[in-house]
């Protein structure tokens, strides 16, 4: 891994900002391709016993199951994009900060002719 620098830029943090919104985009993906049980069972019809009158299907528990994990893992995947979406923003305002600081500073820099001369 590289040092950190010493400073940091503008123009590098809206880089990197830029860099984390698009995980954003990436969390947003993949949530959307996480998917429960759609179409046909594909742990098929699995029957009880008939001792066991009225109780549902294993199968049934099973995309149950699958269904439960796939919501904890959406809002998961929507915390984390949330997350990224904010960084990024947050290093924007950064950038930002940088900006009118070094714009400040530039306006407040009063030169007399000649008195830096050496």
């Amino acid at each position: 891994m590289t040092g950190v620098p010493q400073q940091s830029d503008p123009d590098s943090l809206e880089h990197v900002a830029g860099k984390v919104e698009v995980l954003h985009d990436h969390f947003k993906d993949s949530k959307a391709k996480m998917t429960g049980v759609t179409g046909q069972n594909p742990f098929g019809e699995i029957k009880h016993p008939d001792t066991r009158p009225g109780e549902p299907h294993p199968s049934e528990h099973a995309v149950q199951a699958l269904g439960n994990f796939k919501d904890r893992m959406h809002s998961q995947f929507d915390a984390a994009a949330d997350l990224m979406k904010s960084s990024g923003g947050a290093l924007r305002e950064a950038a930002k900060a940088l900006r009118e600081a070094d714009n400040a500073a530039k306006d407040s820099l009063t030169v007399k002719d000649g008195s830096l001369d050496t």
